[in-house]
């Protein structure tokens, strides 16, 4: 029996036969398959590159990478999010510190908690090239666990 496509198990059984192909069902995953299924191709390999391509330049949305190609653009909209998990997680660079701004107390010397963020804030600065710096604050998550999706 042929090993599952989504788990690896090789707990499959016959489940049908659909446009002359016989197919499997996994026992562990209970995913739906067929031997030898070869729906993506090189054109389709490329329509998936050029679509990363074209997110990753920020040159092109969904729906219009879909209208391009003539394919859905919530198909496109998986692809690009495939990649994207598939990518290893980012690195802090080691000179990001934690910093609390209170902008109340900075400006009238007395704490008020109904008026600004009152929350911990990551700040990153870096100098970009000579004459250009940039910084960029994020809020803390509660839960480090917790992590960004595209």
């Amino acid at each position: 029996m042929p090993t599952c496509k989504k788990c690896g198990s090789g707990q499959a059984v016959k489940s049908g036969v659909i446009a002359g192909k016989q197919r499997f069902l996994c026992k562990e995953c209970g995913c739906n398959f067929r031997e030898g299924d070869a729906r993506t191709s090189e054109k389709v390999a490329a329509k998936k590159a050029l679509c990363v391509l074209l997110y990753a330049m920020a040159k092109g949305s969904f729906r219009m990478m879909g209208r391009i190609l003539n394919t859905n653009h919530a198909l496109i909209y998986r692809w690009i999010r495939t990649f994207g998990e598939s990518l290893p997680e980012p690195a802090a660079a080691g000179g990001i510190k934690q910093m609390q701004f209170d902008e109340i107390l900075h400006f009238i010397q007395q704490k008020k908690e109904s008026y600004g963020s009152s929350k911990p804030l990551i700040v990153a600065h870096g100098k970009l090239w000579d004459g250009c710096s940039a910084v960029m604050i994020l809020e803390l998550f509660n839960d480090d666990t917790i992590r960004s999706g595209i």
